[in-house]
């Protein structure tokens, strides 16, 4: 509904101007209208979804956050459960070790109070 260029040249008359001004006050008062409309409380979009999204944003930075301080920590607990499996297998081994040199002394005993007898 702008005015366009072909019609401003076409002014001959001040009826002309007056017409084109009319067309112009009645445009600005549509776009007024349209800009109440947006600016009315009531017709504003719901923001909800929004600010849930932009927590959610936030919830996963402190999660980055979090690993980034956690993960090295992590890293050397890992280390350090690998190395204790290892104790507790070789722990293990030792306990077997005994009990076979405890059963060795143990057949030693026997064998010698047999061979008293």
């Amino acid at each position: 509904m702008a005015v366009e260029e072909n019609e401003l040249d076409a002014i001959a008359s001040i009826q002309d101007v007056e017409a084109i001004l009319d067309k112009l006050l009645l445009e600005e008062e549509e776009v007024d209208a349209k800009l109440e409309h947006l600016l009315n409380a009531n017709n504003q979009p719901d923001l909800t979804s929004l600010t849930a999204l932009q927590s959610s944003i936030t919830i996963q930075d402190q999660i980055s956050q979090l690993t980034e301080r956690i993960g090295p920590a992590a890293k050397t607990a890992s280390g350090l459960s690998a190395r204790v499996k290892k104790l507790d297998i070789e722990q293990a081994r030792v306990k077997e070790c005994l009990k076979y040199v405890e059963d060795v002394q143990e057949f030693k005993v026997h064998k010698y109070s047999v061979f008293i007898c």
